[in-house]
């Protein structure tokens, strides 16, 4: 039996509760949510009638949900995740122990050594969620220590797939490098997005109209690829006709190094990846 206590029920952590209970992975009874705003406390258990909610995480010595009570004879049949979404300034007021936890955290620029010194664990996952995870079509990437066992990182993967597509990277500095392309990623996308529907209505589209249409778009321009064999760029090849309009519009985004911009940021985000990691 695997019992999970979410400290912190933010964002993420609803979506993970919401994404692991919707899959089946786990039941409702058998997350716990750990969370300081009472206002989100409310919310969280109007959302999960079924989960336990309590206010901020177990102190020291505290027993975790589904946990024996001190002095009773361990069966070794429950295991207990700890998933850690918290603000990464909050991670060392962390004062529970979660020596015999498997721990997920999927807090930016916090290493796996912060987080063994933080949670006194020696199996910790560090994860990368972005946004779409929120809906379940996110990507997640994540590593772990050699204390996790094959077993352990099934559950991860059960876990974290509940979220959307999953990917096993062999240490930090991959989780780096993808932070900056899918982490930050949905921010270029959005833009993107902003970009286009601005322009649509400068050219006498109505927003909403505009939006609609640009949003559908890139969803299908995105499924599209995803289902062709061919290379990205053919793709891009196949919608642009000699001296039609898509020739036209491609000439301006180089000529404004559109392409070399979005490089540089990519770039740029995985030197702050790298940097909030040794601050």
């Amino acid at each position: 039996m695997t019992q999970i206590m979410v400290i912190g029920g933010g964002t993420m952590g609803a979506a993970f509760t919401r994404a692991v209970t919707d899959a089946g992975v786990i039941e409702q009874r058998d997350i716990t949510v750990c969370e300081v705003l009472p206002q989100r406390r409310e919310w969280l258990e109007a959302a999960f009638p079924d989960i336990c909610v309590r206010d901020g995480a177990p102190m020291p010595g505290a027993p975790m949900p589904g946990a024996p009570m001190p002095g009773a004879p361990k069966t070794g049949s429950i295991e207990t995740v700890v998933f850690l979404s918290v603000k990464p300034q909050d991670l060392a007021s962390l004062i529970a122990s979660f020596t015999d936890s498997l721990v997920i955290s999927i807090l930016a620029g916090s290493t796996i050594s912060d987080l063994a010194i933080s949670t006194g664990s020696d199996r910790i996952v560090r994860a990368m969620p972005n946004t779409p995870a929120q809906i379940g079509r996110g990507f997640t990437a994540w590593t772990a220590t050699d204390a996790v066992s094959a077993a352990d990182r099934d559950l991860v993967r059960q876990l974290l797939g509940a979220l959307g597509e999953q990917l096993y990277v062999p240490d930090e500095a991959s989780i780096d490098k993808i932070t900056a392309v899918s982490g930050s990623g949905p921010a270029y996308v959005f833009l993107i997005i902003e970009a286009m529907v601005n322009a649509a209505v400068g050219i006498g589209l109505r927003p909403d109209d505009a939006r609609r249409m640009v949003q559908q778009t890139l969803i299908g321009s995105t499924e599209f690829a995803a289902q062709s064999d061919l290379h990205i760029a053919q793709l891009k090849d196949m919608v642009t006709s000699p001296g039609g309009t898509t020739a036209a519009g491609l000439r301006v985004l180089e000529q404004r190094a559109v392409r070399a911009a979005l490089i540089d940021a990519i770039a740029a985000a995985h030197d702050r990846a790298i940097a909030l990691g040794q601050s």
